[in-house]
């Protein structure tokens, strides 16, 4: 299992490959530093995604309160139906849909 974080100086972080309890971890940190990084607006692209579970939605959370300790907006696109479905469970449908364009 392997998963990675690339990112651009136009604030797009694509994530890719399988985001579960293995790869979370070091996957955590390297997000908060690529969120860091950007100046402005960062968009998270989980079009790369092949196999989330709840650590998808941790992710977006790490994202969002990093992001939300500097200037711009966060915003997703292509998220998962299955990360979708998880975010419904924790009641965090509405506030997950306010972020994906």
């Amino acid at each position: 299992m392997s998963a990675s974080i690339a990112s651009d100086k136009d604030g797009l972080i694509r994530l890719e490959g399988e985001l579960d309890f293995t790869t979370g971890v070091s996957l955590r940190a390297e997000l908060e530093q690529a969120v860091r990084a950007q100046s402005g607006d960062v968009t998270l692209d989980f079009a790369g995604v092949t196999h989330t579970n709840s650590v998808g939605l941790s992710l977006i959370l790490v994202a969002a309160r990093t992001q939300a300790e500097g200037a711009g907006r966060l915003r997703l696109q292509n998220v998962p139906t299955g990360l979708q479905s998880i975010a419904r469970v924790c009641e965090l449908e509405d506030w997950l849909a306010t972020l994906t364009v």
